[in-house]
C-alpha cells in the first residue's frame, strides 16, 4: 500500500470544533495525515459534552471521540497574544502544511488567523477556512439552523405541529 500513503507526510494544524471540520481532518488522519487540533482550554469543543460519560470523567463524553481519534490536542487561548504565538510557534517548528479553521470569518483577525497574519510565518502554507452559507459566511451553521434553512424540519414532527429537529 506504499504507493497510497500520500497523506503521511501532511501535518495539519486545526482550530476546530464541532462536526463541519473535526470530520473531514478525520477522514485525513485515518488516511495517514498528522493532525494537531486546538481547543480554548477553558471552553474547549462544544463536543465534549454530548453523548454518555462513559469514561466518568468530566467534558470527556463519547461524542467527542466520533471524529477526534488518532488527533494530537492542544490546549490553548487563541484569542489571547500567548495563545496566538503558540499556534504560530507550532506552526513553523512542526512544519504545518494546511492550517485549518472553521471559526466565523469576522473572527480570524481577532484570533490571528486571518491568511494575512498566516502566510509571512509560512510563506508556502495552505490556508483553509469552512464557512456554512457562502456569502453569509459569518452566520453560524450548527445542525439545528442548517436543519431549518434546508427545509428538513418542516417534513419532520406532527402534521399540525411545529417543526422538529431531527
Amino acid at each position: 500500500m506504499k504507493d497510497f500513503d500520500i497523506f503521511n507526510d501532511i501535518t495539519i494544524l486545526s482550530l476546530e470544533q464541532a462536526t463541519v471540520l473535526p470530520c473531514p481532518t478525520y477522514r485525513l488522519a485515518l488516511a495517514g495525515a498528522r493532525i494537531i487540533r486546538t481547543e480554548h482550554p477553558v471552553c474547549g469543543d462544544p463536543n465534549r459534552r454530548v453523548g454518555e460519560n462513559r469514561l466518568g470523567k468530566d467534558r470527556m463524553l463519547t461524542y467527542l471521540f466520533v471524529f477526534n481519534c488518532q488527533k494530537k490536542v492542544v490546549a490553548l487561548d487563541q484569542g489571547a497574544s500567548k495563545g496566538q504565538e503558540l499556534s504560530w510557534r507550532l506552526l513553523v517548528e512542526l512544519k504545518v502544511d494546511v492550517f485549518a479553521t472553521n471559526q466565523l470569518p469576522m473572527n480570524y483577525a481577532k484570533l490571528g488567523i486571518n491568511y494575512e497574519a498566516v502566510r509571512p510565518m509560512k510563506p508556502d502554507i495552505i490556508w483553509l477556512g469552512f464557512t456554512g452559507f457562502g456569502p453569509e459566511s459569518n452566520e453560524a451553521a450548527h445542525d439545528p439552523i442548517l436543519q431549518a434553512r434546508g427545509g428538513l424540519m418542516n417534513l419532520t414532527g406532527d402534521r399540525d405541529g411545529p417543526p422538529c429537529v431531527l
